[in-house]
């Protein structure tokens, strides 16, 4: 949806959200969202990063005839 907008900024928000009948203040969470992610979503990067160092060296120990 910010795809639309940021591609068509000469149709303008207001008139795109209402004609699609969204919620101007749903809009402005969603581009919030993409600039300040919230608690959880920071807290999921961090695992999936933690979970790729524990993958790899897994993989690494593995290679090595010690996993």
């Amino acid at each position: 949806m910010t795809a639309l907008i940021d591609e068509h900024p000469h149709l303008g928000v207001e008139p795109v959200l209402r004609e699609l009948n969204i919620p101007s203040s749903t809009y402005y969470r969603w581009r919030q969202a993409k600039t300040e992610p919230c608690e959880r979503h920071r807290r999921d990067a961090d695992t999936a990063a933690q979970q790729a160092i524990v993958s790899d060296c897994t993989t690494a120990l593995s290679r090595l005839g010690l996993g």
